[in-house]
C-alpha cells in the first residue's frame, strides 16, 4: 500500500461525498483519487460538483439549487493534492468564467482561496473561451487569502477586478506591512488606456501609465504620472485625484 506524508493511501472513486472543508456547491460531488483510511481525500485526486441547475437573485445568492439526474455542460471541479480531505494545491476550475492555479487555503468565506504562489484565469463567460484556453485577462502573483498582495492584474476592467474604466493593467511591486496588519498601500504600476470623448483639458493629453504608491487601482500618495506626449509629471495622489496646481 502506498504512503502519502506518513499516511497509508489507497485508490478511491467516492460518490456523494460530503467534505466539511469544501464550497457548498461540492456537496453531494463525486471524488476520484487516492485517500487515506480514514475515508478522505489524502495525495493526488479530483472532486466534481454533482450535476444541478441553481438559481442566483440580483446580489447573485443562491436562491434554488435542483439536483439533476447527469450534467449538461462542463461541471465546476478541483484537481490536484490533497491533505486530511483539504485541498491544498492545484486547479480550481469554475467553467465558463475562470480557473485557479496555486496553493489553497478554506476560507471564512466558505470558497477555496489562493494563498501563496498562483494565477486566476479569466474567460468572460465564454465556454468557447475556456474550453480552448483563450484567457480574456488574469491575476497573477502571490496572495494571501484570496487578495493579490504582489505581481499583476491584466485587464483588470475587463474582468472585473477595477470598476474604474480603461485600465489595462496593474502591477503591485512591493506592499507595506505595519506590524500583523497588511497596508493595502502597495508600491507598483497602473497602465491605461486612452480613452475616446475624454475631455483631460491638457495639452499633454490622457495619463497613460503611473508609477508609484497605489490603493488597489488608484494612484495614492506619491507617484509619478507619464502622458500621452510622454512628458511626465509627479505629485501626491488621493484615491485617483490630484491637483496639479
Amino acid at each position: 500500500m502506498k504512503e502519502y506524508k506518513g499516511k497509508k493511501i489507497e485508490p478511491r472513486e467516492i460518490k456523494d461525498i460530503n467534505l466539511d472543508n469544501s464550497p457548498h456547491y461540492f456537496y453531494s460531488g463525486k471524488y476520484i483519487g487516492f485517500c487515506n483510511l480514514d475515508g478522505l481525500p489524502h495525495g493526488l485526486g479530483e472532486l466534481i460538483s454533482p450535476p444541478m441547475d441553481v438559481k442566483f437573485d440580483k446580489e447573485k445568492n443562491i436562491i434554488k439549487v435542483t439536483k439533476k439526474d447527469k450534467h449538461d455542460k462542463i461541471p465546476w471541479s478541483c484537481n490536484g493534492e490533497w491533505e486530511n480531505g483539504v485541498f491544498v494545491s492545484g486547479t480550481y476550475n469554475m467553467p465558463p468564467n475562470k480557473r485557479y492555479e496555486g496553493s489553497f487555503i478554506f476560507g471564512d468565506d466558505g470558497d477555496w482561496n489562493l494563498n501563496g504562489h498562483g494565477q486566476e484565469l479569466y474567460y468572460g463567460n465564454s465556454q468557447e473561451n475556456y474550453i480552448k484556453n483563450n484567457i480574456i485577462g488574469h491575476v497573477k502573483g502571490i496572495f494571501v487569502n484570496g487578495s493579490l498582495i504582489e505581481g499583476e492584474v491584466l485587464n483588470p476592467s475587463l474582468i472585473k477586478y477595477s470598476d474604474e474604466k480603461g485600465i489595462k493593467k496593474i502591477v503591485y511591486n512591493k506592499i507595506r506591512s505595519k506590524g500583523e496588519f497588511i497596508d493595502q498601500i502597495t508600491k507598483g504600476k497602473i497602465y491605461y488606456e486612452v480613452l475616446p470623448n475624454i475631455d483631460s483639458n491638457r495639452p499633454e493629453g490622457q495619463g497613460v501609465e503611473y508609477e508609484g504608491e497605489i490603493d488597489y487601482d488608484q494612484p495614492h500618495g506619491k507617484g509619478t504620472m507619464t502622458f500621452e506626449d510622454g512628458s511626465k509629471r509627479s505629485a501626491i495622489w488621493n484615491q485617483g485625484e490630484t491637483d496639479w496646481t
